[in-house]
């Protein structure tokens, strides 16, 4: 089922839940652009979803932007990219694991997170080469029709990239996740090689005044939940 569109100037985001995780489709008023992928078992989930956003034009979507290279997020890029004619896109630190259709490294700091880590990194995708390989700390979406940017935001993969309304909203992949049981409640997200570089990318992201955070998993969060639980 859809949730609702969330406002962001002239645009408007729209949250594309599933069982195991959501997308996000920014609309703008010269393209839309698709906010990673999930795995294939979710492609027509996603894709019945888009086509009714897009008023039955998909291929009005001009970009697949890829949070980070985990198989949850990119697993069906092939296939939408097939059916939307629209480039994939990845930042240079991440390309290499969407390459080999493997997860990068999962770092453990708990139990529970050694426990999960056994079955997910195991999971294999097929291969995909990158249409667009993103380079540096930061760029702007307005190739793609949309009035945003995307920022480097490392923590929970070294090419992990957020998309930022400044002063708006914010997407952020598993920079955020909802925590366990209380999915409207921000909490780190599972494999976290450096908590103190993530919480520096979560300051990055505050810093540029969204309003609410969007992720991939729970929320949304308002922007000051989001600064108690990381920054104070």
């Amino acid at each position: 089922m859809q949730s609702d569109k969330v406002k962001a100037g002239s645009h408007h985001i729209v949250p594309i839940p599933t069982l195991t995780g959501r997308v996000h489709l920014i609309q703008g008023e010269k393209g839309s652009v698709l906010v990673d992928a999930l795995t294939t078992r979710f492609s027509r989930t996603v894709l019945s979803a888009v086509r009714r956003s897009e008023n039955g034009q998909p291929r009005r979507v001009s970009l697949i932007l890829i949070s980070h290279a985990h198989i949850d997020h990119f697993g069906g890029a092939l296939r939408l990219r097939e059916e939307l004619g629209a480039p994939i896109a990845i930042h240079e630190l991440d390309a290499d694991d969407l390459r080999r259709g493997r997860n990068g490294a999962l770092h453990c700091r708990n139990l529970r997170e050694s426990l999960l880590k056994f079955s997910v990194s195991r999971m294999k995708s097929q291969p995909i080469e990158p249409d667009i390989v993103l380079r540096g700390e930061e760029g702007d979406l307005s190739e793609w029709g949309i009035e945003a940017k995307w920022v480097r935001t490392p923590g929970h993969s070294e090419g992990s990239i957020s998309v930022v309304f400044p002063g708006e909203v914010a997407i952020v992949g598993d920079l955020v996740i909802g925590r366990f049981g209380v999915s409207r409640k921000p909490a780190y997200p599972f494999w976290v090689k450096d908590a103190g570089r993530l919480r520096e990318s979560v300051k990055r992201v505050l810093d540029l005044s969204p309003r609410v955070l969007l992720s991939g998993h729970g929320g949304p969060f308002s922007a000051e939940d989001v600064k108690r639980v990381f920054l104070e």
